[in-house]
């Protein structure tokens, strides 16, 4: 069987809970199982009962054979912007600058890390992203046995945003996403990312998201950030005090029919 046709799993992990879809491929792609199980025990820096879900998942046959794509939780993985440089000119040196800036804030913990960097847009910084090379060691070992075929593993932000990009109406804002006790957002200036943080927030995210909004104003000057896109579960939309008339609240709904999508729509109560 061609891999274009495969059946197509998509899986998020955090520490509050995964979420699993399958889709069947074809013409008109469908779901065949899908599954959201909830982890009272998980920590935000401990990623180990993820992973034990996660492996009794894969105990049933019917998640077995298939390409699989995985999202991570923000809470497990790191984020800075690596600037523009004209003299990075090959993959191999904008890496290595990458981990260099993130052991100046991280310090010896970002040994333990797997990097990644975003393609370089010349004048543009580029994401860095990174998440633990355990755990993603350890996912690779279970998929591997359950004859999957890992064709994507990124951090939650990424994926988020890859999948909204082309969806935001304005070539200056701000992308905001929320989930597992996180606010992760990105700056956006003419389609260029300018800006990267995640922080802890409480059930009212606008409060950070407004702190976040304030120190960019200061920042640059008072510039105008644009209006905010948040991908944010629908449990979580009437609990914020963000006043800001510019908030727009990306409709899941609305995303392509594959696993990764699918996955999104469980994750955000859209189903």
């Amino acid at each position: 069987m061609s891999p274009l046709w495969r059946d197509e799993i998509g899986a998020f992990l955090g520490p509050r809970g995964i979420v699993m879809a399958r889709m069947q491929r074809g013409i008109r792609p469908r779901c065949s199982i899908e599954n959201h199980l909830g982890l009272e025990s998980g920590r935000g820096n401990d990623w180990g009962p993820a992973v034990d879900a996660f492996r009794q998942q894969l105990e049933d046959v019917r998640w077995h054979n298939a390409n699989l794509r995985l999202v991570i939780s923000d809470s497990w993985a790191h984020y800075s912007l690596l600037p523009w440089s004209p003299e990075l000119g090959r993959d191999a040196e904008r890496l290595a600058h990458a981990r260099l800036i993130l052991g100046k804030t991280h310090g010896e913990k970002a040994n333990e890390w797997t990097v990644s960097v975003s393609e370089a847009i010349p004048g543009s910084p580029s994401i860095v992203s990174a998440l633990p090379t355990a755990l993603i060691e350890e996912l690779i070992s279970l998929s591997g046995a359950c004859k999957l075929k890992m064709i994507s593993l990124q951090p939650h932000l990424i994926v988020a945003y890859n999948s909204w990009c082309k969806n935001l109406g304005k070539p200056t804002a701000w992308f905001a996403l929320v989930d597992d006790g996180l606010l992760s957002a990105m700056h956006i200036t003419d389609g260029r990312c300018d800006g990267i943080r995640s922080v802890r927030c409480s059930a009212d995210w606008g409060v950070e998201m407004q702190r976040m909004q304030s120190m960019w104003r200061l920042a640059r000057g008072h510039k105008a950030a644009g209006p905010v896109y948040a991908d944010v579960p629908l449990r979580l939309r009437k609990q914020t005090e963000l006043t800001n008339e510019d908030l727009v609240f990306l409709d899941t709904r609305r995303l392509p029919q594959h696993a990764g999508d699918r996955v999104s729509m469980l994750k955000a109560g859209a189903l």
